[in-house]
C-alpha cells in the first residue's frame, strides 16, 4: 500500500469518527429531497450561492473580490489491470437515468480495449437553488472521469484523469459524493498527480473597458472575438492567450454574453442562472456588467510553479481596465484589503489574489498533502 494510500484511509477513519457516512449504494437516490441530510446541505449551498450572486453586484465592495478554483484535474497513470478496478466500480451503477440511482452516463468504447473515454459520476439529487432575483434552478455536483492509453507505452497502460468543479460542492466531508471520491475513487489511482488547475474571477465590470496582452516567448497564440451589442457596435466579448508551451492560459470574457447566449442552448450553465442575464438585458434601468478572469495551468509542474510562486502566473501578463478614450478607470484604493495593500494597478490587485486563493486550494478535502507534492 503506497503512501498515499495509507494517508486516503488515515483521513478516511478521522472523518468516521466524527459523522456517519452514507451507504454508497444510497448516494445517488434521487427520491432524498425531503431528507433531513438534503435540506441542511441545500441551505447550505443556498447561502453559498446567494454570495456568489451578491458578488456579481455592481455595489458589491470590490476589495472583497476573490478567485475561486473553478477546475482541477486528477491524473494517474494505470496498467490494464489497476484501471479494471475502477472500471468495475463504477459499472456497478446504473447506467440510464430514468428511475433509482444513476450516477454515470455518456459510456464510449475505446478501440477493442474495454475502456471508456468520459464518464460522469453525478449526484441526481441536485440542489435547488433560487437567487435573490425569484430565479429558481438546479444544481448537478458531479465528478468527469476520463481514459486513454498512454501513447509509447510497451506495457499498454492508461492515463485516467478525474477532473472535479470545486465550486459546485460545498466541499464538505459530510457530502455523499466528496466522501465516496475520497473513501472510494481515489485510492483506487496510482499516484495521482495534479495536472490542471484553472482559477476565476468574476468582477462587475465592463468587459469593453479591459486591454489585455501577454507577451514572453515568441509564439503566444492569441484569439479574439468581437461580437455587435445592442447599438450595433462591435464590442470585445472575449480574448484568449496560450503560451508556446501550451501549459499557461489567461481568457478574459464578457460572462453575462456566455450566459445569454447559453439561454435556450444549455440547462446547466455552470451554477449561474441564465435568466439573471436575461433579466438585465431586458431592464434598461438595471443594466448589468460581468467579466469572468480565468487564468489556467494545465500541467503538473506548471501547477507546482504557481503554488511555489504565485507571480510566476502573471508574468509577462498586463491587464488594463481603462475606457476607449484612455481614462483609467482602475482606483486602487477601492482593491485594498488592508491598510497596506494599495495595488496601484490592475496587474498588482490580481497577482495579491492570486496569492490568497492558494491556501483554499490546499484545503480542499480531496487533495491531501502527497496531491501537492506530486510525487
Amino acid at each position: 500500500m503506497t503512501e498515499w494510500q495509507i494517508q486516503l484511509k488515515i483521513s478516511a477513519i478521522r472523518t468516521r469518527r466524527l459523522l456517519i457516512l452514507p451507504r454508497y449504494d444510497d448516494v445517488f437516490n434521487p427520491n432524498g429531497y425531503q431528507s433531513e441530510n438534503y435540506r441542511r446541505l441545500n441551505q447550505a449551498y443556498q447561502t453559498k450561492m446567494t454570495d456568489r450572486f451578491n458578488r456579481r453586484q455592481i455595489d458589491y465592495p470590490i476589495k472583497q473580490l476573490q478567485f475561486e478554483a473553478e477546475t482541477v484535474k486528477l491524473t494517474s497513470i494505470m496498467s490494464q489491470q489497476q484501471y479494471l478496478k475502477l472500471q468495475s466500480f463504477v459499472e456497478a451503477f446504473p447506467t440510464a437515468q430514468k428511475s433509482g440511482p444513476s450516477p454515470v452516463v455518456g459510456k464510449d468504447a475505446y478501440q477493442s480495449m474495454i475502456l471508456y473515454r468520459r464518464y460522469q459520476l453525478f449526484d441526481s439529487t441536485q440542489y435547488v437553488i433560487r437567487s435573490p432575483l425569484g430565479f429558481g434552478y438546479t444544481v448537478s455536483k458531479y465528478i468527469t472521469i476520463t481514459s486513454i492509453p498512454t501513447i509509447g507505452q510497451p506495457n499498454h497502460d492508461i492515463q485516467v484523469s478525474i477532473t472535479i468543479n470545486p465550486n459546485r460542492f460545498l466541499n464538505s466531508l459530510d457530502e455523499p459524493l466528496v466522501s465516496l471520491l475520497i473513501e472510494r475513487i481515489l485510492p483506487m489511482l496510482i499516484a495521482p498527480q495534479l495536472s490542471e488547475l484553472e482559477l476565476t474571477l468574476d468582477m462587475p465590470l465592463i468587459m469593453n473597458n479591459f486591454h489585455i496582452l501577454m507577451g514572453g516567448a515568441p509564439g503566444t497564440k492569441q484569439q479574439v472575438t468581437q461580437e455587435l451589442n445592442s447599438h450595433q457596435e462591435y464590442e470585445l466579448s472575449q480574448i484568449t492567450y496560450i503560451n508556446p508551451e501550451g501549459t499557461r492560459q489567461l481568457t478574459v470574457s464578457d460572462k453575462f454574453r456566455s450566459l445569454l447566449a447559453n439561454q435556450l442552448i444549455v440547462a446547466d450553465t455552470n451554477y449561474i442562472s441564465a435568466r439573471e442575464a436575461e433579466y438585465y438585458r431586458d431592464q434598461a434601468s438595471a443594466q448589468q456588467f460581468l467579466t469572468r478572469i480565468a487564468l489556467k495551468v494545465s500541467t503538473p509542474d506548471a501547477v507546482m510553479r504557481y503554488m511555489k510562486n504565485h507571480e510566476w502566473l502573471m508574468r509577462d501578463v498586463s491587464v488594463d481596465y481603462r475606457d476607449n478614450s484612455g481614462v483609467s478607470r482602475f482606483e486602487g484604493t477601492d482593491y485594498a484589503t488592508h491598510g497596506k495593500d494599495f495595488r496601484r494597478s490592475f496587474n498588482r490587485m490580481l497577482t495579491y489574489r492570486l496569492k490568497s486563493v492558494q491556501s483554499r486550494l490546499r484545503q480542499l478535502p480531496y487533495l491531501p498533502r502527497e496531491v501537492w507534492q506530486n510525487k
